[in-house]
């Protein structure tokens, strides 16, 4: 049975290796910038309402009937899937 290597007999082997130094002259020292405006903060978009994951199978038949639908009507699989759950929910709501 083979001994398992420690972490510190490992940590050489996955350490960081720096890259070499390149002598300063070969890079030219960048010029000082002319004093620019700070750029404006970025505008964020709303926060997009609160989503979760349903996960489900479907046979293989269907999920290809399912494919050509959506590119016929140029619309995601989400789309399609979201609408028809939607429509379920207002259907069986009371």
């Amino acid at each position: 049975m083979s001994k398992r290597p420690t972490l510190d007999s490992l940590s050489s082997r996955f350490a960081r290796k720096d890259a070499p130094a390149e002598p300063a002259a070969a890079v030219p020292a960048p010029e000082p910038a002319a004093a620019e405006p700070e750029p404006a903060p970025v505008a964020r978009a709303p926060k997009r309402e609160q989503r979760v994951q349903i996960l489900t199978r479907i046979d293989a038949p269907t999920r290809k009937r399912l494919k050509l639908i959506a590119v016929e009507q140029d619309r995601t699989i989400q789309e399609i899937c979201e609408e028809a759950i939607r429509d379920f929910v207002t259907r069986h709501s009371r």
